[in-house]
């Protein structure tokens, strides 16, 4: 979850990477459920600015 919304606004360092590890199997699919609950809030806040973020998530579940 941590790492999730760490990558929702960028990328960190490789070395922040390095340190964690090789990501489990299936970590993208987590990834972007764990991002898109902020990314409707952010929608909803403020506005259409937001609506490719939740799509970005959407089309990586394949919804």
């Amino acid at each position: 979850m941590d790492l999730a919304m760490l990558h929702l606004f960028g990328a960190r360092p490789e070395a922040f990477h390095e340190s964690y590890g090789a990501p489990e199997p299936g970590h993208e699919v987590r990834r972007a459920i764990y991002q898109l609950w902020p990314a409707l809030v952010h929608l909803r806040l403020f506005g259409a600015s937001y609506r490719s973020m939740v799509e970005t998530r959407l089309d990586a579940l394949g919804v």
